[in-house]
């Protein structure tokens, strides 16, 4: 049996921790002037050697996740009926025996077999005892280990307690959602998106700006026996699906919706894999295919693999870089003060502790300039929002007369439950009114943040570019001569300082260990968009939380829409009546309570900021500081080198050639960028256009086309009759399952490159 892509990806891992340990020992071989640079190499190493992908299953309690979870274990590890008062967060992870270590928030730890584990913390009765609870809430976590090839192949499953369970244990999932590999969202068929999940997804994932999510839907079978239209509720199911989902899976400006959301029988998988005994050889295929778990798998697996599992292999090769910049640095300093003594190296840099503390100003500076601009971000989201909602109040009273009552007749008014039902959805038809018009600020407000912080670049050009001369200056005054210390094995041209910041800082803000562990190797322009898309959807929905707090807007629609009904009433009137009464009653109230909580707003942007400033002052902080730490190894270097100088030139040939020589052994498992490496191509010339591309037609899951117009023009039609004209030199990118046909003239040329994950923007 041919390997799996999971167990591919973890014979490279251990590859990649292999060459960090080589390179360490190569590294020591300097002695002191590189010895900083072997205990992060050795970290690195066992990182990457213990590295697991994190899958974290989220959702309301009975809303199937353990039972999924057994489905994709193969076998019933978990009950599937735990009371949710009592239910633990429970990792699973790769054991050679079956056991549980229960942990306690006071660090001690108790180990169990399965049985036991059960017995004493899984309880399953209605109503448990205040001495259970008392005992679960001691509990921090579960840690069950089971001989399952899945968790083998280095995947750590996360069951955490329903969202519905104790509010702190909600809050502490939540919290952890930014450090997951993977966030599994698990919804029921038959309560489809509560209105508990949908407060989840709008109000706490949304402003996170996760790319991670996936949406099994469980107990897709039972709507052929709780349904007398099945095929009717299971589209209805998916038009909601997409209605709520679609903006979460939104991933580099692509719709990803069709590799995130999975209808399935978890259920109907178990059986397929499992007798009720023992796993079931051979596997039930057919019944499997029918559970729908397959395919939620596959795309699991690929984003592991392709997604985080590069990101994984990407932080080891940075570490390596960063390694071999710094030996390539600390080499030259060496070669360059060769001939110098230790008394005259600890003269030029006393000489230059001025220089150097001037590099501290420069970071100081760049502090002032970012928190110059986070206030002025603050002041300008506030005003762009307050514009927005002066413009939406211009429509109030004619969107108030247009809201969809339904049923609702003015007879309901009549009686205190007519009434109440009236209340309720004229207060739910405006508060869908007004979150379109926020949707469309949050959109606007993207765009708005990418220009800020294309010109925060700007702002910053001269503290970097002076930083940039200082440390030539220090550098070749330490040396007493000009030096050439390469920042990058990357090629000529080297980032300067702007880059390196900015690429580290929106790798903060995007929380994105590909992000982070690429760092400035990969460039600064790609992750820009990334980064205003990310800090927009926080930003905007912190802020209209504030507006839609409590003692917000919404509270005052409810009181306006109150009062309104009770004046109708009274009077006699209708429902064009209530409408109008409403209407006036809210009218000024939209700006009114934007300008009330201008403050509140002002706070969260600030907050939003946050990572981005700390990590722009800190990277500038960083580089200040390990050029005072080369200078001082340098020294100590030369302190023990007087006595042969030759022998330690060719040390520092030999670790620089096992370094550069690791650097291309991890670049070469990293493999090139899926977005840029087409895995087929094929050329139509003009009139030699295949009849199916004519016709309605889709890419399989997992494949991305990108169309490229060669001569000639062509329209490009997707399922929702949408029309795209394109001429010559245009491209589209063309995601998967999306039904599309063309409409070329007749010399019309293409090309259409296959991909593994959406490709770059042709330049």
């Amino acid at each position: 049996m041919s390997p799996t892509p999971l167990q591919r990806f973890a014979a490279k891992r251990r590859e990649a921790a292999a060459v960090l340990e080589a390179l360490a020992t190569a590294a020591a071989q300097v002695g002191p002037a590189t010895e900083r640079f072997v205990s992060p190499l050795g970290r690195g190493a066992q990182r990457t050697r213990e590295g697991r992908f994190v899958v974290l299953l989220i959702g309301c309690f009975s809303s199937g996740k353990s039972s999924l979870l057994n489905a994709l274990l193969g076998q019933p590890v978990l009950p599937v009926k735990v009371n949710p008062c009592t239910a633990i967060l429970t990792e699973l992870r790769h054991g050679e025996a079956p056991s549980v270590e229960v942990l306690r928030h006071d660090g001690s730890a108790k180990t169990l077999g399965p049985e036991a584990f059960l017995a004493e913390y899984q309880l399953e009765t209605p109503e448990p005892s205040a001495e259970a609870l008392d005992r679960f809430a001691e509990i921090d976590r579960a840690i069950v280990r089971w001989p399952l090839p899945l968790l083998r192949d280095g995947v750590a499953l996360v069951d955490t307690p329903g969202l519905d369970d104790d509010p702190a244990r909600t809050a502490r999932t939540l919290r952890s959602l930014p450090e997951a590999d993977a966030v599994i969202f698990v919804l029921n068929a038959t309560r489809f998106l509560t209105e508990l999940e949908r407060h989840t997804l709008e109000r706490e994932l949304l402003p996170l700006g996760l790319t991670n999510l996936f949406f099994p839907v469980t107990m897709i079978d039972l709507l052929h026996a709780l349904s007398d239209q099945p095929e009717q509720d299971r589209t209805e199911l998916y038009r909601r699906a997409r209605e709520a989902l679609e903006p979460l899976c939104e991933v580099e400006g692509h719709q990803r919706f069709d590799e995130r959301f999975f209808p399935l029988n978890a259920r109907g998988a178990l059986q397929a894999r499992w007798t009720g005994q023992a796993r079931r050889e051979p596997l039930d295929h057919q019944a499997l295919q029918a559970s729908g778990i397959a395919p939620f798998e596959a795309s699991l697996e690929r984003f592991l693999v392709h997604e985080r599992g590069r990101a994984q292999l990407l932080r080891s090769l940075h570490l390596a870089r960063a390694t071999l910049d710094g030996v390539e640095r600390q080499a030259a300093l060496d070669r360059a003060t060769a001939k110098a003594s230790v008394e005259e190296l600890r003269a030029r840099q006393a000489a230059l502790a001025p220089q150097l503390d001037a590099l501290d100003q420069v970071a100081e500076r760049v502090d002032d300039t970012v928190q110059r601009f986070v206030d002025r971000q603050a002041t300008r989201t506030w005003q762009s929002l307050r514009t927005t909602l002066s413009r939406a109040e211009a429509e109030l009273p004619e969107a108030v007369g247009e809201l969809d009552l339904g049923a609702v007749a003015a007879l309901d008014l009549l009686t205190p439950a007519g009434r109440a039902r009236v209340e309720r959805t004229l207060h739910r038809e405006i508060e869908r009114w007004l979150q379109d018009w926020l949707d469309t600020w949050r959109k606007e407000l993207e765009g708005e943040i990418e220009r800020a912080l294309a010109s925060l670049r700007v702002e910053l050009a001269t503290e970097a570019q002076d930083f940039d001369l200082l440390t030539t200056d220090i550098l070749s005054g330490f040396a007493g001569s000009t030096v050439d210390l390469p920042l990058s094995d990357l090629g000529a041209d080297d980032p300067d300082p702007l880059e390196r910041w900015f690429s580290v800082a929106l790798g903060a803000v995007l929380l994105s260990p590909g992000t982070m562990a690429a760092g400035w190797t990969q460039g600064y322009e790609g992750a820009l968009k990334g980064a205003a898309s990310r800090v927009a959807v926080r930003v905007a929905i912190l802020a209209i939380g504030v507006f839609l707090g409590p003692v917000g807007w919404a509270g005052l629609v409810l009181y306006a829409v109150s009062d309104a009904a009770l004046l109708v009433l009274t009077g006699g009137g209708q429902l064009r009546r209530l409408r109008r009464q409403v209407a006036e009653s809210l009218q000024g109230r939209l700006v009114a309570q934007a300008d009330a909580v201008r403050d509140e707003v002002e706070l969260r942007v600030r907050e939003s900021f946050g990572p981005l400033h700390e990590a722009l002052v800190g990277a500038a902080r960083s580089e200040a500081e390990e050029l005072r730490i080369a200078l001082e190894q340098a020294v100590r270097a030369r302190e023990k080198a007087i006595a042969d100088a030759t022998a330690r030139d060719q040390t520092w040939r030999r670790t620089l050639g096992e370094l550069r020589a690791g650097v291309e052994r991890l670049q070469e498992l990293v493999g090139p960028d899926p977005r840029r490496t087409p895995t087929r191509i094929l050329t139509f010339k003009a009139k030699e256009i295949p009849e199916g591309l004519l016709r309605e037609h889709n890419l399989k899951a997992g494949t991305w086309g990108l169309l490229e117009l060669l001569s000639g023009e062509l329209t490009f039609i997707d399922d929702r009759e949408q029309r795209t004209s394109m001429v010559a030199g245009d491209s589209i990118v063309v995601p998967p399952v999306l039904p599309h046909r063309i409409e070329p003239s007749e010399d019309a040329a293409i090309r259409i490159s296959f991909f593994a994950a959406p490709p770059l923007p042709q330049s």
